[in-house]
């Protein structure tokens, strides 16, 4: 795991594993490394991946460490973008917790959380 992420802005990881969790100060789902980084790494990931399988779902993917900056400055941590993804197969359960936009949600942002069964 590499100790200081802030040195590696703009390089890229391969065969890094991911995993989509519930994050208890947002309502999306969200996506955190397993494997190479810290768990708290947040991690640039397509939202309909994270829609389409449940919660605890793996993958593994190429990682390129990003930086946002505003006015020439840094804003915020460094965080990962995710190319290149592999659904782990055997991760995808029959069943489990699936996300979903909230009905009536004006930012298509709010999500609840289900019980889904595979059919």
């Amino acid at each position: 795991m590499p100790s200081n992420i802030q040195s590696l802005v703009g390089k890229f990881f391969g065969n890094v594993e991911l995993e989509t969790c519930r994050d208890a100060n947002v309502s999306r789902p969200r996506v955190r490394p397993i494997s190479q980084f810290s768990r708290e790494t947040k991690v640039e990931f397509p939202r309909q991946l994270r829609e389409i399988f449940p919660i605890g779902t793996k993958y593994i993917a190429t990682v390129k460490v990003c930086q946002k900056h505003e006015n020439g400055e840094t804003k915020g941590q460094p965080y990962l973008k995710a190319y290149d993804i592999a659904v782990v197969a055997s991760s995808v359960k029959d069943e489990g917790l699936m996300a979903r936009v909230k009905k009536g949600s004006i930012s298509g942002l709010s999500y609840e959380y289900v019980w889904k069964t595979r059919q």
